[in-house]
């Protein structure tokens, strides 16, 4: 039987989905803004991110559970509406706000948005793709980081001509409807495109299982808790970064134009570094391909300790392409480890652990920060943490070997 391609539009439907809540990533663009308006302190700032980004793990939990039962067009409906709104309820608070109330609803409804819409896109285009698993987790994951650099140029220049509330307002608006349009598309494939497929020859280093797993079973094998600890470890270096670009960039001597270009081009180089690698994976191993990204890691994070000017500008964007990859290999590692029947669950409660993470990683680092009066030891943790995530990955490896026997 002849492989019949995927039909266009329901990918590109799934892309477009994907861009829209990428906004997660968009925090430092939008920081200095809210502070201003608001007059709310950095501190409590940073941690709008962190909370949208942990609501964004039980969202995508919660939306991989659903997906697995209604499917991706119901629960990514569900997900663009609560994105939209919460976004648009942040847009509505007057200044002088409690920021408890913009955590509610920028971060924890906008977040859950975002990981639900992620959840069941994610794991429906996986399904679109089962011979080709790491390029399409790859795509899936790209175009949610490609959501920083389409959009942070934007609000940059909206930021200049309207308040914080009014450019909220604005995109919540625009995502809320560009989004709906886009799910009207979304579908699984039919089981007549699914057998003309070819069977997924076996990987150079793979770790494959032989069935599906529930989570009840999933949760009882350690490859399942290394992957978990390996997503909190590992973003911890990012998570605690990405606020911390824009205005750090400017302490580092790069005027604010050039600090909003390097958050948006983190975006593209997140973006590549989930597609290439995932694709990578493929044919190098998902264990290995993680490992030598935890490596760069570590260099870059003992880099941005010191380093000013432009050369920080170029490190930063190295760190965005080694965070980008695991993002893309861990889904699908999860699906290898325990199939694709029950990924969306699975995975979405591994995901939990970048959740922890964002909330730990930057409370300890601004705790750092107030004690020491600079950013060294939060990057030192951030390359300790990579190291951990080495020793993890190694041990998965380790693990599925001695199954195989």
């Amino acid at each position: 039987m002849k492989t019949k391609k995927p039909p266009l539009l329901p990918i590109i439907g799934c892309l477009v989905a994907q861009l829209c809540v990428g906004i997660i990533y968009l925090w430092s663009v939008l920081k200095s803004a809210t502070m201003d308006f608001y007059g709310w302190e950095s501190g409590s700032v940073n941690l709008i991110a962190s909370f949208m980004l942990f609501a964004f793990c039980v969202g995508n939990f919660g939306g991989g559970a659903l997906n697995d039962k209604f499917g991706p067009k119901k629960v990514s409906y569900i997900g663009i509406i609560l994105f939209g709104v919460g976004i648009f309820l942040a847009s509505c608070l007057p200044q002088g706000a409690n920021i408890t109330l913009f955590y509610l609803s920028y971060s924890v409804i906008g977040g859950l948005g975002v990981g639900v819409t992620y959840g069941a896109i994610l794991s429906c285009i996986q399904k679109w793709f089962p011979h080709k698993r790491g390029f399409a987790t790859g795509i899936a994951t790209a175009a949610f980081g490609l959501g920083t650099v389409a959009f942070s140029p934007v609000i940059g220049v909206m930021l200049e001509k309207m308040s914080i509330s009014a450019t909220l307002k604005t995109l919540s608006i625009v995502f809320l409807v560009v989004g709906l349009i886009s799910c009207i598309v979304i579908r699984l494939p039919d089981e007549e495109y699914l057998a003309s497929l070819p069977k997924a020859a076996p990987k150079k280093n793979a770790i494959t299982t032989t069935r599906d797993l529930t989570l009840k079973e999933a949760i009882r094998t350690v490859p399942f808790w290394c992957l978990l600890l390996n997503i909190f470890f590992y973003n911890a270096t990012w998570n605690m970064l990405n606020p911390l670009i824009a205005p750090l960039a400017q302490e580092r001597g790069l005027s604010r134009e050039v600090a909003i270009t390097c958050v948006s081009l983190t975006g593209l180089f997140n973006a590549a570094g989930r597609f290439g690698m995932s694709s990578l994976s493929d044919k190098m191993g998902r264990v290995e391909t993680v490992i030598m990204l935890c490596a760069v890691t570590i260099v870059c994070a003992i880099l941005l300790m010191f380093v000013k000017g432009y050369l920080f500008f170029i490190v930063v964007l190295i760190t965005a392409f080694a965070f980008g990859g695991p993002s893309a290999v861990n889904p699908a590692t999860s699906t290898d480890l325990f199939g694709a029947k029950y990924s969306g669950t699975n995975y979405g409660v591994i995901m939990l652990g970048l959740g922890f993470s964002s909330i730990i990683f930057n409370s300890i680092s601004n705790a750092l920060v107030k004690s020491t009066g600079g950013y060294a030891m939060t990057f030192v943790m951030g390359a300790v943490t990579a190291a951990i995530t080495i020793v993890l990955m190694a041990i998965i490896k380790v693990y599925q070997k001695k199954k195989a026997k």
